[in-house]
């Protein structure tokens, strides 16, 4: 008799992710490759079907998810426990690290098992010891080895297949880990993660394939870094573009990278010919000695504004990162960020302020400081019980600069980076690039990763999207000023693109994110900002550097082979500050 297990995919839904349409749950189908003989998988996603009451019977139920869906998984979970008392349910992925490096794992324990780290070996383990009965002999938490994602498999097609058509796009993995040193990320403190481990190039492509013979031509490559390895990220690139002459197939690509692809002038090209379309690059700050701060040394090396616009020049588009509140940070950083902008036609990004992500560097730092800012789950409740004024921005890091200064100049921020004139002028800049550097190579076969086609067909099936895209065009016609931007900046696409094919992605990428920030942001309020500093008479002998210590066996074997050197950039930084504030 075979054994079923059922992953449960419970996001916390945003409207503003992913242009409000869903991807294929990528952990669910990779998991479901991996099963032992014996065993037959379901997925049930409450994206596209919300009626919980509907999951059938399984002898496992599996989820996972992002810190954000912890209470849609809980809510979830109830519902499927209620229907199925006897199952065994059971919980992984980056929420469950996160949680672990905080202390907070206990708010997964009504979970009754809870897997750490990769689960392509261990759920399949796991499985054959449930089909045996001798299961209970794990424990609750459930520690897994880092997995080599060059033995992985493609992902469960034949249990994607019946499903797949209601999927806007797919998100393919390609790579884990990034070798660059930065102090906030996440990334790197994962065990093994310093350094690129990359997928068989012919496996992607096997996957590619799957999925543009299924309909799906919109592909986010999930990595951390996509030319952490230059050599393997060529090789890859040349792979899709032999797959593509070899089967005429089309396909938009969206991923992760960082600046230093502006070096590669033949890499650029044969993106573009492979499909790439849109890299998210942590831009960070405009201001040098925060890059330093937080060991983002692969910034620092270049001159970030023409990197920038060498990359806009090809094609391509860019959502930056960026991050109020760095120690090094100035007065100047909110006009200075919106210069940036201006001059190097990024079109989107949603800036941010730093936060301490549990097991970083910098939430050690922050920690050994008494800066870091703990809330318990007991205050977290109460707080999400008050009715009142909303916090939209909130973070846990007390900041240098004052807290007052920084609220009140990001709504400042945010109006002058929603006005009409601003976005056009941004938006501009952006084309007079792409027209004037020489560099633009057409999308061989596609509208982009932002195509306004394959958008409008998923909206029209989805209530709550049709409403928000309602929403959005109201947005643009009830405020004259954004309408005739909007209406400027299409003729501006018409006419280049007489010349320039394929900029259409652009306009249509450039007017949702800039109707997506209006929408949230247009009421936003310093009352809606909660941030803290540090007191007015903070004593700066009290200012902790990084931590330089030897590293020691533990500190390696949890992926921090290279924190004694991001010590020392971060620590060169900070010294600069104390020098500013009169204290050795």
């Amino acid at each position: 008799m075979a054994h079923k297990i059922t992953f449960v995919h419970s996001p916390h839904i945003l409207y503003d992710q992913n242009y409000g349409v869903a991807l294929v749950p990528l952990w669910a189908y990779t998991l479901a490759a991996h099963l032992p003989d014996g065993w037959q998988a379901d997925v049930f996603n409450t994206q596209i079907d919300k009626n919980l009451a509907s999951v059938g019977a399984a002898d496992v139920f599996a989820f996972s998810g992002l810190n954000k869906d912890l209470d849609t998984i809980r809510a979830a979970y109830s519902v499927v426990k209620k229907l199925h008392p006897d199952a065994i349910f059971i919980i992984g992925g980056p929420m469950v690290w996160s949680l672990k490096q905080e202390g907070k794992i206990s708010l997964l324990d009504y979970f009754d098992h809870i897997f750490i780290l990769d689960g392509e070996k261990t759920l399949p383990e796991f499985l054959s010891r449930v089909a045996d009965g001798s299961h209970k002999e794990y424990s609750k938490e459930i520690q897994a080895d880092r997995f080599p994602i060059s033995e992985a498999k493609p992902i469960d097609f034949d249990l994607l297949r019946p499903t797949v058509k209601k999927y806007y796009g797919a998100m393919v993995e390609v790579s884990r880990g990034c070798p660059f040193l930065c102090e906030f990320c996440d990334v790197r403190v994962l065990p093994g993660n310093n350094r690129s481990n990359n997928k068989d190039p012919a496996v992607i492509v096997q996957e590619l394939d799957q999925y543009a013979k299924s309909g799906i031509t919109q592909v986010q490559f999930v990595c951390d870094n996509f030319i952490g390895d230059i050599k393997w990220a060529r090789n890859c690139v040349d792979a899709i573009i032999e797959w593509k002459e070899r089967t005429g197939s089309s396909i938009s690509i969206f991923t992760w990278l960082t600046i230093n692809l502006y070096k590669n002038d033949e890499l650029m090209t044969k993106m573009r010919h492979a499909g790439f379309s849109i890299f998210n690059i942590g831009v960070e700050s405009v201001n040098s000695n925060s890059l330093l701060e937080t060991a983002k040394v692969q910034n620092t090396a270049v001159k970030m504004e023409e990197a920038v616009k060498t990359i806009h020049s090809y094609g391509f588009l860019i959502i930056p990162g960026f991050i109020f509140g760095f120690d090094s940070d100035t007065e100047a950083v909110f006009d200075d960020t919106l210069q940036f902008y201006v001059d190097t036609g990024l079109v989107g990004g949603e800036p941010a302020f730093l936060y301490g992500l549990a097991g970083t560097p910098l939430f050690k730092r922050m920690e050994r400081s008494g800066r870091l800012i703990k809330t318990s789950e007991d205050e977290a409740a109460v707080r999400k019980g008050n009715v009142g004024v909303e916090r939209r921005i909130e973070t846990n890091i007390k900041y240098l600069l004052d807290s007052d200064f920084l609220a009140h100049g990001f709504v400042a921020f945010m109006k002058t980076y929603l006005s009409a004139n601003y976005q056009f002028s941004r938006f501009e800049k952006h084309m007079r690039i792409i027209a004037e550097y020489g560099n633009f190579i057409e999308p061989p076969d596609s509208g982009g990763y932002a195509s306004i086609s394959d958008y409008l067909k998923k909206q029209a099936f989805n209530a709550e999207n049709l409403r928000m895209l309602l929403a959005r065009i109201w947005y643009i016609l009830s405020k004259p000023t954004v309408f005739w931007a909007i209406l400027k900046g299409r003729m501006l696409t018409y006419r280049l693109s007489q010349k320039h094919a394929g900029l259409d992605v652009h306009f249509n990428y450039w007017a949702y994110v800039w109707t997506n920030m209006g929408m949230k942001n247009t009421d936003l309020k310093r009352e809606h900002i909660h941030l803290q500093s540090v007191d007015k008479d903070y004593d700066f002998s009290d200012y902790v550097l990084a931590d330089e210590n030897k590293m020691t066996a533990d500190s390696k074997l949890h992926g921090d082979e290279k924190t004694e050197q991001q010590a020392r950039y971060t620590n060169k930084a900070l010294e600069t500050i104390l020098q500013q504030h009169g204290s050795k």
